[in-house]
């Protein structure tokens, strides 16, 4: 009977050690695909970095490009600006003249009545001489 009771004992055992190494095993293979997922991921993001990272030099070189640009138009529209500037200031001496000589003159007196045209009070600076408000417009129909 010993003989019996020591074949089961060691068949037992070995039927252990066995589902063991079959646990061992599908762990290991489990393990293995977490890794290989986690590899194939990272390469994924490495390209999305990549992609990224190229777009960011486009939209660079875009700006770039842009704000030579706006520079470049800046430049241009200084003149412009002055111009406007020296017409404005023209038109606003023609009309304070105008105002000057409504006080003496009847013809300019109805010109700055019908056009309503007034000094303006500059908030500002008190001191500063002020300046005639701007001219209503004309309209073609109007008859004087």
């Amino acid at each position: 009977m010993n003989e019996f009771e020591n074949e089961s004992t060691e068949s037992s055992e070995s039927n252990g050690s066995g589902s063991a190494q079959i646990g061992l095993a599908l762990l290991s293979a489990a393990f293995c695909i977490f890794l290989f997922s986690q590899i194939s991921n990272l390469g994924q993001n490495a390209s999305s970095m990549k992609w990224q990272g190229e777009n960011l030099s486009r939209q660079i070189q875009s700006l770039t490009g842009a704000e030579k640009n706006a520079q470049e138009l800046i430049k241009q529209r200084e003149a412009t600006v002055q111009q406007t500037q020296q017409v404005q200031e023209r038109y606003t001496s023609l009309l304070t003249d105008v105002i000057e000589l409504a006080e003496t003159d009847p013809d300019a007196k109805s010109v700055v009545e019908k056009y309503k045209i007034s000094r303006q009070k500059s908030a500002s600076t008190p001191s500063a001489p002020s300046t005639p408000s701007a001219v209503a417009p004309v309209n073609s129909t109007t008859t004087p």
